[in-house]
């Protein structure tokens, strides 16, 4: 009987064998990891696009509050003016 050799398998061997075995759960992972990323990044645009659309509602209902703060003050300070003249009339 001949003596065999014991093999000796360097770790890139073992790695690359075992890479060859799992190739196709690799494969499947990436493109899950793929899938994941498009689905989060769609995730994203639409959470930014909300984002967006928030920033202009709150611009807009800003505009429009001090737009009638500045209205009712302008009433307001009429009103007033309107009340001192008629106290100057009635007093002479």
């Amino acid at each position: 009987m001949k003596k065999q050799k014991p093999t000796t398998n360097s770790f890139a061997d073992v790695f690359f064998s075992k890479l060859k075995e799992q190739s196709f759960t690799i494969i499947l992972m990436v493109g899950i990891l793929i899938y994941q990323n498009q689905l989060f990044e769609a995730e994203l645009d639409r959470c930014e696009k909300l984002l967006d659309q928030k920033d202009e509602k709150i611009d807009e209902l800003t505009d429009m509050v001090i737009k009638k703060s500045t209205e009712r003050e302008a009433y307001l300070n009429q009103q007033r003016d309107a009340y001192v003249q008629d106290l100057l009339n009635d007093r002479r």
